[in-house]
């Protein structure tokens, strides 16, 4: 520490001296610039003290750290050592364990092997013996006992899979409720019965001669010409077009709506324009209609011949039901069953859509084929999958259904179809269907009574004991169910309930006590 202090002592010096020396050359006062450099001399003297006691400081501070570093450094180093030693003793420990295990397992092989060698010992001894007390060859007597095990095992399997298969039954029931109920629940859509007439409304009555024209013959006119029929005396300022071709109705309710519009007198001339006029309207309506159905059912398609046969199934009925309304909801069925069980969402979506196609242009006389196989006919000219159309036209069985996606298109067309407030019909139908049923189950023989219960969805016949025996009860009820099958068109299902009552009365006389 010393050395340090002589060389910063002689620095400054030997930096301040000269440049005293060189000012006292200019100067004739040496004795202040004496007392200017020992005070210089001084500071400097104080400056280098204090370096050095810093210095000393900051060599001390450094000794200090790099002991505990280094202290640090060997806590360190043992205890990596210490870890390096337990982990050294777990691998040894780690591979005698290693060693005695494959030890075992060799020996356990052995066993095996000597087991193995008794049990070909014990069989050789067993088959000698019976080849001996039986006189057939050890291949044939091997070959028996194989063909005994698979027979044994084939009995095995099929018990289990007929407990397998009934209990599969039994719980596809349960999940097949289960998802249907689930569905119907999902399903949010308003009533689809369509209403028969429709009305147009004019400014003021005698508006109304203007249309009907002398003796009725405007009237008369338009309903020859588009098959519809008009009343315009049953509401005030109101003219009523009712006609089973809705797009017919359609035609006449813009067709009237033009003439009212329409100023001086109305002639045939003046309303074969008309006509014209809407006609070309509801092509574009139908056009429109059928562009929106198959943008909402994600429908590929853009043939404007299609889209109007789509739109078409706006103005189409079925026991009152809009069709267009049960399409959508039956692919929205069929579409969410099918993703319920793992099915193609897009077939069982499209063919749901476009089951009843073929109703849009069955009213037409120039067809004459049901209405599936037009539908059929349609997809297939427009190039849908065959799955798709498969799946659409088989809903009514006209063949097997093929695909998992066809039978769900049918249980989709049938929960739109029989859910409440789908369909209407009128008292007078109603009336016929529940005679008819009626009359079907009192044409056998045997049967007594018959009676029609809640709202045709029950028949029960009550029978002669004396002609239907208890053995007869359920192949009578199979006959009836299957005629009311054929013979009537309902929707949902019909139950038939076969009932036998037998009654036997005896009469138990007293005798008189003797005297």
């Amino acid at each position: 520490m010393q050395n340090i202090l002589f060389i910063i002592i002689g620095l400054i010096i030997g930096g301040v001296l000269p440049r005293i020396l060189m000012k006292g050359i200019r100067t004739v006062d040496i004795e202040k610039k004496r007392k200017e450099a020992a005070e210089i001399v001084k500071s400097s003297q104080l400056e280098a003290k204090e370096i050095i006691e810093k210095t000393k400081s900051q060599v001390n501070n450094y000794e200090q750290s790099s002991v505990e570093e280094s202290k640090n450094t060997e806590r360190r180093l043992s205890k990596m050592e210490e870890n390096l030693k337990n982990k050294g003793e777990n691998i040894e420990k780690r591979s005698a364990k290693l060693e005695e295990q494959e030890n075992r397992i060799k020996k356990e092989i052995q066993d095996i092997e000597e087991i193995k060698n008794r049990v070909k010992e014990f069989e050789g001894e067993v088959l000698n013996k019976l080849s001996s007390k039986t006189g057939q060859k050890i291949e044939e007597l091997k070959s028996q006992i194989l063909i005994k095990n698979e027979k044994e095992l084939e009995i095995d399997m099929n018990e289990k899979l007929i407990r397998i298969e009934e209990q599969v039954k039994e719980d596809a029931t349960k999940k097949a409720r289960k998802i249907l109920v689930t569905i119907i629940q999902r399903l949010c859509s308003p009533t689809s019965v369509e209403r028969r007439a429709v009305h147009v409304k004019v400014d003021r009555d005698s508006s109304k001669g203007k249309i009907v024209g002398k003796d009725g013959s405007n009237v008369i006119y338009i309903e020859e010409k588009l098959g519809v029929s008009i009343v315009f005396n049953d509401l005030p300022m109101t003219i009523s077009v009712t006609c089973f071709n809705l797009v017919q109705r359609r035609i006449a309710q813009k067709t009237i709506a033009i003439l009212v519009k329409e100023h001086g007198e109305i002639n045939f001339e003046i309303i074969d324009r008309a006509i014209e006029a809407a006609e070309k309207e509801v092509n574009e309506e139908l056009y429109g209609i059928g562009k929106k159905a198959a943008d909402k059912m994600k429908l590929e398609q853009d043939d404007p011949e299609f889209l109007k046969t789509v739109g078409r199934l706006k103005y189409r009925t079925s026991y009152g039901q809009n069709i267009m309304k049960h399409s959508m909801e039956v692919g929205w069925i069929a579409s969410m069953i099918g993703t319920e069980i793992g099915l193609d969402e897009n077939t069982c979506r499209v063919a749901g859509f476009l089951h009843d196609l073929g109703k849009a242009i069955d009213q037409d006389p120039n067809e004459k084929d049901t209405h599936d196989y037009l539908s059929k006919e349609i997809m297939e000219k427009h190039g849908f999958s065959w799955e798709e159309v498969h799946a659409a036209w088989t809903h009514h069985d006209a063949i097997p259904q093929e695909t998992p996606e066809a039978i769900i298109v049918k249980a989709a067309d049938a929960v739109s179809a029989s859910r409440p407030g789908a369909r209407q019909e009128s008292i007078f139908s109603y009336a016929e269907r529940i005679e008819a049923i009626q009359e079907i189950v009192s044409s056998f023989e045997g049967v007594k009574k018959a009676y029609t219960m809640s709202a045709g969805r029950e028949v029960r016949a009550y029978v002669e004991p004396k002609k239907v025996t208890d053995q007869q009860i359920q192949s009578v009820a199979k006959k009836m169910a299957t005629t009311i099958e054929d013979e009537l068109a309902y929707p949902g299902k019909v139950r038939v309930n076969v009932i036998r009552r037998l009654e036997s009365r005896q009469i138990a006389r007293g005798k008189k006590k003797k005297s």
